[in-house]
């Protein structure tokens, strides 16, 4: 692969977690001059290099270890991102072969098995899903099955009452699915939704230590991240993850949060198959002849771009700046919609614009609705009973310029930063870092 366009954006993304995780002393008067002196020698040794193997070095002169990642098998190849040789990886590194995966996937299937505090807390689930965001989940129970139509925003389910018993399966159609949070969106494969705020607050700026392990018999990586108990309930929150990082896939395939060293709660993934061939049957459920199916609509239609401000009223704000790879993927808009917020106490939704990014099976979402009358808190709070910590900034580009926003990363919700305009409360949310998002937010203009 000799695409520059292609490669520059991952050796970026790496270069970026490997910054993140430096500690670097002062510079030297020397330093610039070594610097330049290490960069000719990468540059004469790169020439001899394989194009479908590259390596990156950091040099901190003053005594600082040098930091080689050599990735084998980059996007676009057709392979997985790998890492070669026996050596031990810091955290920057498995972080970053983590967002390499998941931004390269096209496709994923196997069993999220889950072990909590509670029988209500476990389960096992099979599933698979594609970038296109499309989906199938069977569990936890047999006959369990729910599908998700990503282009048409439609909703399949059978499922079992457990309160009338379980014996009997009801059918239903959930159509308008909004794309994601913080409206009500589809079914996920991170299920409890938990697994993917774990992994997520683990990619972030969180000091992390490495371990090699195995899982299931293959060559693995155990991130080891401490993590801050909710201050309002900290019995139910834990202060330490260990996420398993399968090597050869980048996938994260177990987690285990621990609150004192006592295992709180365990999620893994089981028959791990990346990339599997999935014919377009897989994320059909078509319902008994004669069956009785419970339909319901969320209100939000997929429509183009140019045809939202004829819908809400008003022109969407649209990021200028996304991380490189990704892609607008849908456009949907609600005149009406739920309330969003902790126990959907904020005002009513109205005027939805819902704009979903997507990377592989990496997703970002921007949302705006009309800020109306009445008193808002955060869109995408965690559940009852949870607190969290935002980070505020003030948003210095595009049409919030000014504006004060809070910025989440936390084990019980999506990355996420959100603001209140003059008309409109905006979120970001999804698979990006705090820097990431608040650069989303920053660019947003009104189009």
């Amino acid at each position: 692969m000799n695409d520059k366009n292609t490669i520059e954006p991952w050796r970026d993304e790496w270069l970026g977690e490997l910054l993140r995780e430096l500690d670097a002393p002062e510079h030297r008067p020397e330093f610039h001059g070594e610097l330049r002196r290490r960069l000719r020698e990468e540059q004469h040794a790169a020439r001899s290099r394989s194009v479908t193997r590259w390596s990156l070095r950091l040099a901190a002169v003053a005594g600082a270890a040098a930091v080689v990642v050599a990735v084998v098998g980059l996007p676009g190849t057709g392979k997985s991102p790998s890492l070669s040789g026996p050596q031990a990886a810091g955290a920057a590194v498995v972080k970053a072969h983590v967002r390499a995966a998941l931004a390269s996937l096209h496709g994923l299937s196997g069993v999220l098995v889950a072990k909590g505090p509670s029988e209500n807390d476990g389960g096992r689930w099979r599933f698979a899903l594609d970038a296109s965001g499309d989906l199938w989940l069977q569990g936890p129970r047999s006959g369990d099955v729910e599908t998700y139509d990503a282009s048409a925003g439609v909703v399949r389910s059978a499922q079992h009452s457990a309160s009338l018993g379980g014996g009997t399966l009801f059918y239903a159609e959930r159509s308008g699915v909004a794309p994601g949070p913080p409206d009500q969106g589809p079914p996920t494969w991170v299920l409890p939704a938990q697994y993917g705020a774990f992994v997520r607050a683990a990619l972030a700026d969180t000091p992390s230590a490495v371990e090699s392990t195995t899982f299931g018999g293959r060559p693995a990586w155990r991130l080891e991240v401490r993590t801050t108990p909710n201050a309002i309930v900290p019995g139910l929150s834990g202060d330490h993850l260990s996420i398993t990082v399968d090597r050869a896939s980048g996938m994260p395939v177990r987690v285990v949060e621990r609150k004192d060293g006592r295992v709180l709660r365990e999620l893994r993934i089981e028959n791990l198959e990346v990339d599997p061939r999935l014919p377009a049957a897989t994320f059909a459920l078509d319902f008994p002849v004669g069956a009785e199916v419970m339909r319901s609509d969320d209100g939000f239609r997929r429509t183009e771009l140019g045809r939202v401000e004829a819908t809400v009223g008003y022109r969407p704000l649209v990021p200028s700046w996304i991380p490189g790879g990704y892609r607008l993927a849908e456009v949907a808009v609600a005149r009406e919609a739920a309330p969003t917020g902790k126990e959907g106490g904020n005002p009513p939704s109205r005027m939805v614009v819902s704009l979903a990014y997507r990377r592989g099976i990496d997703q970002f979402l921007v949302t705006t609705r009309v800020r109306g009358d009445g008193s808002w808190s955060d869109p995408m709070a965690g559940p009852e009973g949870y607190v969290d910590t935002p980070a505020q900034v003030t948003l210095t580009g595009g049409a919030l310029t000014g504006t004060e926003a809070d910025v989440v990363v936390s084990t019980q919700s999506s990355p996420h930063v959100w603001a209140l305009g003059d008309d409109l409360v905006v979120t970001v949310d999804g698979d990006l870092d705090r820097t990431e998002l608040v650069r989303v937010a920053n660019s947003l203009a009104a189009r």
